[in-house]
């Protein structure tokens, strides 16, 4: 028990010092928005140096969600309509992916599928809270695009267990979660949750995370869980990127019954997914999302 404790300690301490970004772009668009010195135009000038974030921001800006009046095309707009919290954390968001993009090793087609499948998670969150109209779209959408935090560390401080992690769950046909326990003895879904907390998200996205598997847990906001659970399974059941080697048939009963999820609307709703998916590639970019230049 005391050494899973010190494992994930360990490496909880090494994720804190991973650079968010190479020029120390992100680590300025995030230090003005705590700085309550820091105006609009101080953070819109920060992220227009950046232009993976700028293109993030100006494509949540411009969500039919938020409903403004007029097509967003500046920064300074963007960063009125969206607000500190979410620009905070959007540029976090980018960071992460961006750790996904580096390192040739044995793992990184798997980042690749990993990669595919955050943002599909992302989207597929964000249609099921528009259809409901409980959770926050958006809230949605940052809890999908983060909910494998934990996944992309141990991919990358912790390669070698990881590989074996890989290798018994397609051996055995058993889901991540089992194998990371038995490996590290905690999951990916525990050490994202404590990662999502030292980078401060909002409580119920760190509480998602951790029960994303089990969103009965859920108890700040149990709706986001449901909402995170059921749009793990919708990528995964795409087949856009990751797909787990036990991927089970039906989400979690009561989360799919709270979006009414049948064999009679289950396609239309995945056609919606793939088209939302589509339109962000688009409009934002593969290697915008991903940080690199072309």
């Amino acid at each position: 028990m005391h050494q899973a404790q010190d494992r994930l300690e360990e490496l909880l301490d090494r994720a804190r010092y991973l650079p968010l970004s190479a020029d120390g772009a992100i680590e300025g668009i995030v230090a003005a928005c705590d700085d309550p010195r820091s105006s609009m135009h101080d953070i819109a000038s920060k992220i227009e140096q950046e232009p993976g974030v700028a293109a993030v921001i100006l494509r949540q800006a411009n969500s039919a969600h938020y409903g403004y009046g007029r097509r967003v095309e500046t920064i300074p707009d963007a960063a009125v309509v969206l607000g500190i919290g979410t620009i905070r954390s959007l540029a976090i968001a980018s960071a992460v992916l961006r750790l996904l993009a580096v390192d040739r090793d044995g793992l990184s087609s798997y980042r690749r599928e990993l990669l595919e499948h955050s943002v599909a998670t992302g989207i597929a969150a964000r249609t099921l809270a528009r259809r409901q109209g409980v959770t926050h779209p958006e809230k949605a959408f940052l809890a999908g695009i983060i909910h494998e935090l934990g996944t992309i560390v141990l991919t990358r401080e912790a390669k070698p267990e990881y590989l074996h992690v890989i290798a018994q769950c397609r051996q055995r046909s058993v889901p991540l979660a089992v194998v990371e326990r038995e490996v590290f003895g905690f999951d990916h879904a525990q050490l994202g949750a404590r990662l999502a907390e030292g980078w401060l998200f909002p409580p119920p996205i760190c509480e998602a995370i951790a029960s994303q598997h089990e969103p009965g847990r859920a108890r700040l906001e149990r709706n986001l869980a449901e909402t995170l659970h059921v749009a793990d399974w919708l990528a995964a059941e795409i087949g856009v990127g990751l797909v787990p080697f036990a991927h089970p048939e039906w989400p979690e009963k009561r989360a799919a019954d709270t979006f009414g999820l049948s064999e009679h609307n289950i396609d239309e709703l995945k056609q919606e997914v793939i088209g939302g998916l589509s339109s962000w590639m688009l409009s934002v970019g593969d290697a915008q999302l991903t940080g690199t230049r072309a």
